[in-house]
């Protein structure tokens, strides 16, 4: 098939209503701490940083230097909306002032995108020890164990009026049309060196998701200050089943699950829907006895493109050992509703879609099939287009 022609079959399918939808696609950093990064720019400051992505918090949090590599950072900084967020029980917390800017994202094969008008927290305070020293060096240097100068959060949610106004910054990057709103986290394994973040779901990638779950309810919609809209989901994006047993011992239960990121381990914050029994706990009862069967099971939803329901989820934990980003599952003890925060296990078990337009949440092993990879070009995507415009003659046939 010929340039010419290709590009005249091209152009007759986006003329007959047949847009050409290409994701974009972010490269992460899957750091040696099993924690996943992303460097963008900010405002027009030539310096990229790097920040820790995580889909257990909400809000665009950064550093803010006073040195040279700072200047143009911000384009606007709030003297009166300040922000006070608090992050592992509030063993770090940062407060600070809200902020506007454009934010520029790298992308795979070395394009940029640019959002603009991104409300964002400018950090104020020292949380750690020597925080800004490090930022004002010259070039700066990452506060947070060399590594981040603040948190992407990439949750569902919204932070609380009065603190913040945040939501996620990938809700709010610009999608070609046709696409549906929502990303996809993949790590491909904790020593990967090509992991990705993509943003907007074209059908064939939602359908190359087998596993497909209900999130929890959404809270409603927003519209961030870049005029963009995004729909709202709690902090635990879905509730699944939990079955503990060792031995003659058994627990049963129904309590909320959080995807998250952000977390080095798996851990259990216990309270009122979900309480093992001290025969299913260490002897300090800081985590799961070695040895038991973890089981997370949650149920299966309809496809949205096919209305066909997919599979459930059956995710299986030895917790067993004491490396935090291993098998382990720590317990905190709560006295209100309780959950199981997956941590970075579970992105290094599974690539995870959040379509935020339909409320769903996908899961397919890692590594998945070479089939799937994304087809948002080339001859791929026109067989795709082709393959859609059979399936209307189809249907305009009965």
């Amino acid at each position: 098939m010929s340039p010419r022609f290709t590009v005249a079959i091209i152009l007759s399918l986006v003329a007959a209503g047949f847009p050409l939808r290409a994701q974009v696609q972010i490269p992460l950093e899957i750091f040696a701490s099993n924690q996943i990064g992303i460097s963008v720019q900010l405002g027009t400051a030539s310096t990229p940083f790097t920040y820790l992505l995580d889909t257990g918090s909400v809000g665009f949090l950064s550093a803010s230097g006073n040195s040279s590599a700072w200047t143009g950072a911000f384009e606007t900084i709030s003297p009166t909306e300040s922000f006070n967020i608090s992050y592992g029980g509030g063993g770090l917390q940062y407060t600070g002032q809200v902020a506007h800017t454009t934010v520029t994202f790298q992308t795979v094969g070395g394009g940029s995108l640019q959002v603009s008008n991104v409300r964002m927290g400018a950090i104020t305070n020292e949380p750690y020890a020597g925080w800004n020293a490090n930022i004002n060096q010259i070039p700066p240097v990452a506060p947070e164990n060399g590594r981040f100068f603040g948190t992407m959060g990439a949750g569902l949610n919204k932070s609380e009026p009065g603190n913040g106004d945040f939501t996620s910054i990938l809700g709010q990057i610009p999608l070609a049309p046709g696409l549906t709103k929502g990303f996809v986290i993949h790590t491909g394994g904790a020593a990967s060196t090509s992991a990705t973040l993509t943003v907007g779901l074209s059908d064939e990638m939602i359908n190359s998701f087998p596993i497909l779950l209900a999130m929890n309810p959404s809270i409603g919609t927003f519209t961030n200050d870049n005029g963009t809209s995004v729909n709202l989901y709690p902090q635990a994006q879905t509730t699944a089943n939990y079955t503990i047993t060792k031995g003659i011992h058994h627990y049963e239960t129904t309590a909320n699950l959080i995807m998250d990121t952000g977390g080095l381990d798996t851990y259990l914050t216990t309270g009122t829907d979900i309480n093992p029994p001290n025969s299913l706990l260490s002897n300090d009862q800081s985590q799961i006895v070695d040895g038991a069967s973890f089981t997370v099971n949650v149920g299966a939803t309809q496809n949205p493109i096919t209305s066909i329901t997919g599979q459930p989820l059956n995710w299986v934990i030895d917790p067993t050992g004491s490396t935090a980003y291993d098998n382990l599952i720590t317990v905190f003890s709560g006295s209100s509703v309780g959950s199981l925060n997956s941590g970075i296990p579970l992105f290094y078990s599974y690539d995870v879609m959040f379509d935020t337009e339909n409320g769903i949440i996908g899961l397919r092993a890692i590594p998945e099939p070479s089939s799937l990879a994304l087809a948002a070009s080339g001859v791929t995507g026109i067989l795709f287009l082709l393959r859609r415009i059979r399936q209307r003659g189809r249907a305009a046939g009965h």
